[in-house]
């Protein structure tokens, strides 16, 4: 299936797998671009323990842009989150300057200003792609000159926008505003939501939660069997970065960063309403846990959650297409298996037009 962005982009297929902080490493990038869709690494790719050096996160970086390029000779992205300010800030530019030296083909920016990088990214001969959550952050970014745009609506899984636009209202807003491509983002699993996001003129689709229940994907099993487990109502959206908020989580937050964090609800997560007679935010949750996350853990509850598999620690990120998500597969079958039902969507409403016009 060829569409604007899949020419853009050199891909096959109009599938490009979402940044995700800890579980899109190496393997399972390689994986999906070798697949024919465009896999991206996120924030601490193939790590299981955090770190505050800023030249450790650089190496970490390039060992993982190397070993996706050990792994497969096909198009892929590696995300730069726009850094706030002070240490937040140095890591972004580390990772950016690696990206540059390493001649990475494609940068998923996000959780930012366009208007930081957009720039030196093109000027070193990378496709740029933003990800937006409102019509006036996707118009920004065009003004900025990137590529395309990922319009990720709060369906999606981790960080969404302070707007709350659900997928499916805000594509064809985007896609109305501005005239560069348009990927759609936030609660996309499987292809008959493909074939619905070309339909409200998105180019492609933009993917995270389907890859974690994936073969190659390094997050813990018992975080891939709970998705397998969830279903319609498995999530829940806590509030993140609010404003006027200085607390844990909330620190240096632009307005392109504020909104909430989707992930899933487990019983750790309804003991903590519970006891806030069900008004929390990022930084009650945060609250919840005493003590530091040891370094045998990871060293943040993040990786904690994903990486080791503590159930106690309720940092799961998932969007709402958690409900289609039944089975483990090698993430070049979860591509195959989309781009499968992608084609019976198609065929079913081209059944549906002859019918009409036979009726006529």
């Amino acid at each position: 299936m060829q569409t604007k962005i899949t020419k853009l982009l050199g891909i096959e297929h109009p599938i490009l797998m979402a940044a995700m902080a800890w579980v899109s490493n190496a393997e399972v990038v390689a994986a999906v671009s070798n697949a024919g869709g465009l896999g991206t690494l996120g924030p601490n790719a193939g790590a299981r323990v955090v770190t505050t050096d800023v030249a450790e996160t650089g190496k970490r970086l390039r060992a993982q842009i190397k070993r996706v390029r050990e792994l497969t000779d096909r198009p892929f992205a590696v995300n730069f989150v726009v850094g706030a300010a002070g240490l937040d800030k140095e890591f972004s530019e580390k990772c950016i300057d690696v990206g540059i030296e390493e001649g990475v083909p494609v940068a998923i920016v996000s959780q930012g200003n366009p208007m930081v990088h957009t720039e030196r990214l093109k000027k070193a001969g990378m496709k740029v792609v933003h990800v937006c959550a409102a019509v006036a952050h996707a118009k920004k970014a065009e003004m900025a000159g990137v590529d395309a745009v990922v319009a990720s609506g709060t369906d999606g899984g981790g960080h969404s926008g302070f707007d709350q636009n659900t997928t499916f209202c805000l594509i064809p807003q985007v896609t109305d505003a501005v005239k560069i491509p348009v990927v759609a983002g936030g609660g996309v699993a499987d292809g008959r939501q493909l074939v619905a996001a070309l339909a409200l003129g998105a180019e492609g689709v933009y993917i995270g939660t389907r890859f974690i229940a994936t073969i190659e994907n390094p997050a813990h099993e018992r975080y891939k069997e709970s998705l397998l487990r969830s279903r319609d109502g498995g999530t829940i959206a806590i509030k993140h970065g609010s404003v006027g908020k200085s607390g844990a989580g909330n620190a240096g937050f632009t307005g392109e960063r504020r909104g909430s964090l989707r992930i899933l609800l487990t019983d750790k997560l309804r003991d903590i309403f519970i006891k806030n007679s069900g008004v929390v935010d990022f930084s009650k949750v945060a609250e919840a846990f005493s003590g530091p996350i040891s370094m045998e853990k990871g060293g943040s509850a993040t990786a904690a959650a994903s990486i080791y598999g503590d159930p106690n620690l309720p940092f799961w990120a998932a969007g709402q297409g958690v409900g289609l998500i039944d089975e483990i597969l090698s993430s070049g079958d979860v591509v195959k298996k989309i781009m499968e039902e992608a084609d019976r969507a198609q065929q079913k409403i081209r059944g549906i037009g002859a019918i009409k016009s036979s009726d006529k």
